[in-house]
């Protein structure tokens, strides 16, 4: 199925990339706002940055920009620059230029860090456990695995041809396929999670308590994650599925989805970072929440926290211990 020509479907994916970057550039510069500065917008001190969400921001940041730069490159190539027989459309079809290979590794490679910054988040949330992403790190070498061949393909035709390639088709679809399964479950996991020591945070805060229950912080982080989450595996579903209908509004659908996953990972930051709570007489962009629980103890740590708390020990003093951490916030 070929809908509209390359060429349209080039200057469309352009337009709606464009837009969605600048969407993506507010949203950048709220995320470094969290990362970089406290609450009094003084810059945080070097061993207080979670250098590892830092690193990541600042790599999407790179390869949404790059992507963008390159398809105003690509176009101009192709529409002002290109005097050779067979115009604009030629030139799109030139598959293994550097322009096209550049454009290619932006779109899988975000990915495949939006997909790795949610492996470890579930990682955390989960106490460490390698045993629960287990399968989800296998299926994120799949997808890594995949983007190799991708690339090697490309680099190496030497052809006219467009992503929509029959060679192409195997790796692509298998990628696609690998990160919107991957998604769906991890994303699964980490609200399962959240939801049930919500549920028993519940529990708990009804046995001991008599003031009317409110909705709890864990409940607005499963929203944050549920819908960030949802954002991003749509746009890749509506790329798989452009994809294996040979339609080249895979296009304009894999532009806008470079700019989306940096989105959905930013907005976790931002938002998680506006439901903080100060901790421990501290400025703190964590996201906490407390399970009051006899006989058990914990402290807070920062990012997003499951805690269970014992008022005192057995000398009339608390005692916090921590249990796990979930680096929703930073």
């Amino acid at each position: 199925m070929v809908d509209f020509p390359i060429t349209e479907a080039q200057l469309v994916g352009l337009f709606l990339e464009s837009v969605f970057w600048g969407f993506y550039l507010v949203t950048l510069v709220l995320c470094l706002r969290t990362l970089l500065f406290n609450a009094n917008l003084e810059f945080k001190r070097p061993n207080t940055l979670t250098w590892t969400m830092l690193s990541v921001t600042v790599l999407m940041g790179t390869f949404a920009t790059v992507d963008v730069a390159t398809g105003l490159l690509h176009n101009t190539q192709a529409f002002v620059l290109y005097k050779g027989q067979g115009g604009a459309t030629q030139e799109f079809s030139n598959i293994s230029d550097w322009v096209n290979i550049i454009r290619t590794v932006d779109t899988l490679v975000q990915t495949l860090l939006g997909d790795g910054m949610l492996i470890y988040r579930c990682w955390v949330v989960y106490g460490r456990s390698w045993r629960v992403v287990a399968f989800s790190i296998l299926l994120w070498c799949g997808a890594a695995g995949c983007t190799g061949m991708v690339l090697h393909l490309e680099g190496t035709l030497r052809s006219n041809a467009l992503i929509t390639s029959g060679s192409l088709h195997p790796p692509i679809t298998s990628f696609w396929l690998l990160t919107i399964t991957l998604n769906l479950l991890t994303t699964g996991l980490l609200v399962f999670k959240i939801w049930r020591v919500d549920r028993e945070n519940a529990r708990f805060t009804f046995q001991t308590t008599s003031a009317q229950y409110q909705p709890s912080t864990l409940r607005k982080v499963m929203r944050i994650i549920i819908e960030s989450g949802l954002m991003y595996t749509v746009v890749a579903f509506l790329v798989f599925i452009t994809y294996i209908f040979n339609s080249y509004s895979v296009y304009p659908t894999s532009d806008v989805e470079v700019q989306i996953v940096g989105i959905a990972f930013n907005l976790i930051l931002i938002r998680a970072s506006a439901n903080s709570q100060p901790m421990d007489g501290q400025n703190s962009t964590a996201v906490a929440l407390q399970i009051h629980r006899p006989h058990l103890a914990s402290d807070s740590a920062n990012g997003v926290m499951v805690t269970v708390e014992r008022e005192f020990d057995g000398r009339g003093r608390k005692d916090t211990r921590s249990l796990n951490d979930v680096p929703l916030g930073v």
